[in-house]
């Protein structure tokens, strides 16, 4: 898988973990990043490992951050750094 996909799961990976340490449910936070209507189902969209899940835009990541009650370059260091430490970009792990 390419750097920048492994990136983009486990971006969705640590963003979940942080929503469950937060006592958030998941379909909350689906819903005020996506929008009521069709929010609980992209976010579940997003951390299926069925077919590597959604992709995220920019602007998707930049409101979860906000949701998560960070600032956006802040929760990409975060991310960044403990994806790093956790070995979930290395490009030879299994899928």
């Amino acid at each position: 898988m390419e750097k920048n996909l492994l990136f983009e799961r486990a971006f969705v990976t640590i963003v979940a973990e942080m929503v469950e340490q937060k006592g958030m449910s998941h379909s909350d936070f689906g819903r005020r990043v996506f929008g009521e209507t069709s929010g609980v189902r992209l976010w579940r969209w997003c951390r299926s490992e069925e077919n590597r899940g959604r992709r995220l835009m920019l602007g998707e990541a930049y409101a979860m951050a906000a949701v998560l009650d960070t600032d956006f370059p802040s929760l990409v260091w975060k991310i960044s750094k403990e994806a790093t430490e956790r070995g979930l970009l290395e490009t030879n792990r299994p899928n």
